[in-house]
């Protein structure tokens, strides 16, 4: 009976969580079949783990976290760290699919360093608020504001011309 409770749960966080998790996981790591990978490793560890969740959010954040960290050691790998990888960005497949426009904007964030892109990917993308992302990533929120600021300086130099008019 337990196990079909589990079972439940992890459909249900697996039906309102998987764009928001795959979205984080797409913008931290350039192939498909690795963040394909990691995504199935966050729901695992879901599933295998006994949480209990105040509300909706602490579990989106506990997905999100996980993802993020499961990223971060996929990154690290020695394999990541010596294998010369294709920049295959055209595989990562969001849901719904973007536009154009949007998909420039998603490249030019997966672009910055880490310390940046997390911030602003789960600012913008996540809706989540500066104090939500302070607390997921462990750090001040005037960090996170401060992050934002150089992250959206450096994105109005990439994409100059077509989405910032001066």
């Amino acid at each position: 009976m337990q196990k079909n409770n589990a079972q439940r749960g992890l459909r249900e966080a697996v039906g309102k969580y998987k764009n928001s998790v795959y979205g984080v996981i797409a913008a931290n790591l350039r192939n498909k079949s690795e963040a394909d990978d990691i995504f199935q490793e966050t729901f695992l560890l879901y599933y295998t783990k006994d949480l209990y969740f105040e509300n909706e959010r602490a579990e989106k954040a506990w997905l999100v976290k996980t993802a993020l960290n499961l990223c971060r050691k996929a990154n690290l790998s020695i394999w990541n760290l010596r294998v010369d990888r294709l920049d295959d960005k055209a595989e990562i497949i969001t849901q719904p699919p973007l536009t154009a426009k949007e998909n420039d904007v998603l490249q030019a964030v997966r672009a910055l360093n880490t310390k940046l892109r997390e911030p602003v990917y789960l600012y913008y993308f996540e809706e989540m608020s500066v104090k939500e992302i302070a607390q997921l990533l462990g750090i001040r929120s005037g960090t996170v504001q401060v992050r934002l600021v150089r992250a959206r300086k450096l994105l109005k130099e990439r994409l100059k011309g077509e989405y910032f008019y001066e």
